[in-house]
């Protein structure tokens, strides 16, 4: 094996690669969406919630999400774009480190918490291994859930039972 292919298959040759295209990429589709109108900024959850009153708050466990449908954050807006792009190079080293760990063993790391409101998914933990996973052409990801539902939620899923 050639000293290229062993440090293309390096981890963290890997990893850096996936970032650094990442980064790039990132880069490039804000721009276009800035000149086309169509803002790139992940979802906020508080933003979301702006007004409404959380009435329940359900563990939904361990399921498969669909990573397109990850929309949101609760405390990172700045650090990723909407497809979990990142924007600065200051998650550089974290992302990296996340990266190498996911190409060696994903099973490894622990389980992504996200919050389930109005059919988004919000980042509430796991923003680098989700970031990462969609680099690494991942289209699903098991995550731990949590489903917040207002008074309305509620009425409707009460009205549809009956």
């Amino acid at each position: 094996m050639s000293f290229d292919n062993r440090m293309r298959n390096d981890p963290d040759v890997r990893a850096l690669e996936l970032f650094n295209n990442a980064y790039y990429t990132g880069i490039f589709r804000r721009f276009v969406g800035r000149i086309l109108g169509k803002p790139r900024q992940l979802k906020v959850l508080s933003e979301s919630v702006s007004g409404r009153v959380i009435s329940e708050r359900r563990q939904l466990g361990v399921r498969t999400v669909r990573l397109s449908d990850v929309l949101g954050t609760v405390t990172r807006p700045d650090q990723f774009d909407i497809e979990f792009y990142p924007t600065s190079r200051t998650t550089r080293d974290r992302w990296l480190s996340v990266a190498a760990g996911m190409i060696r063993d994903f099973s490894a790391l622990p389980t992504p918490e996200f919050i389930l409101f109005e059919d988004i998914y919000y980042v509430e933990d796991g923003h680098h291994r989700v970031s990462v996973a969609r680099r690494l052409g991942y289209l699903f990801l098991d995550a731990n859930v949590t489903e917040w539902l207002t008074a309305a939620d509620l009425s409707h899923i009460e009205s549809s039972t009956t």
